[in-house]
């Protein structure tokens, strides 16, 4: 398994993809929003990629649901952008809403900062920014493992 993980592009498309053609041998993307339209054509640049995506706050006029739920290997992972939880200010809701899930992995953005901790069975994961990070350089997020044992990654572009 290789998922990436992405957050607010905010516009800066060619960030995400510089991005895909560091991580060729992904298997997934997960978008957690703030910058749905820079996923326009990815489905033709990287046609096996299976791509997951969720709106944030500044994702005008989109349909895409709030919230996710995918499997991979043998993990649940809850996803959302954030902003809906509240987690420039706690992570407690939205840790529970990924155990009222029964979710082993939740993965937010919004904040524009990467994180990653592992709390009482839940692993909990920002990926940071890749259009406006807050201190930085811009980062991504790679998980990776096999049956039920995931490795979380920040990696700067």
């Amino acid at each position: 398994m290789k998922v990436l993980i992405v957050s607010d592009t905010h516009g800066n498309a060619a960030q995400l993809y510089r991005m895909l053609q560091r991580e060729e041998d992904a298997q997934a993307l997960i978008f957690l929003g703030d910058g749905l339209r820079d996923l326009a054509g990815i489905d033709k640049a990287r046609p096996h990629l299976r791509v997951y995506s969720v709106r944030g706050n500044c994702d005008y006029s989109c349909f895409e649901p709030a919230e996710g739920l995918a499997a991979f290997d043998g993990l649940l992972f809850f996803y959302t952008h954030g902003h809906g939880y509240e987690v420039k200010w706690t992570l407690t809701p939205i840790k529970t809403a990924a155990r009222q899930r029964g979710a082993d992995v939740v993965l937010f953005g919004h904040t524009h900062v990467p994180y990653y901790e592992y709390e009482n069975g839940l692993y909990v994961f920002n990926p940071g920014s890749l259009g406006h990070p807050r201190a930085g350089k811009p980062t991504y997020g790679v998980v990776s493992g096999e049956k039920g044992r995931p490795r979380f990654e920040h990696r700067e572009l």
